[in-house]
C-alpha cells in the first residue's frame, strides 16, 4: 500500500571546480512493500517486493537552499 505522505528524501550537489556548492537537487519520493499474491505448489502467497516512486525533485540554487534551510528551522526550531 502506498504511503500517503513522502517518506524518502535524497539529496544531490553540484560543485564548481574550486568545490563551490552551485546547485542542490531535493529528491523527494515514498518507499513502500508491494504485494501481489502468485499461485505456487504450495498454493497461493503473498510476494512482497519494496517500490519507490518520485513526488518531486526540486532543484535550488545555493542561496535557494539555504533560504529553504532558514525557513524549516523558523518553523521547526533549531536544535
Amino acid at each position: 500500500m502506498k504511503p500517503v505522505y513522502a517518506n524518502t528524501f535524497g539529496l544531490r550537489k553540484v560543485t564548481s571546480p574550486d568545490g563551490d556548492i552551485v546547485e542542490v537537487t531535493l529528491d523527494v519520493s515514498y518507499k513502500y512493500m508491494e504485494t501481489a499474491m502468485t499461485l505456487s505448489g504450495n498454493g497461493m502467497e503473498a510476494v512482497s517486493t519494496p517500490a519507490a516512486e518520485q513526488v518531486a525533485s526540486l532543484v535550488m540554487t545555493r542561496n535557494s537552499a539555504l533560504a529553504l534551510r532558514n525557513l524549516l528551522n523558523a518553523t521547526l526550531g533549531e536544535e
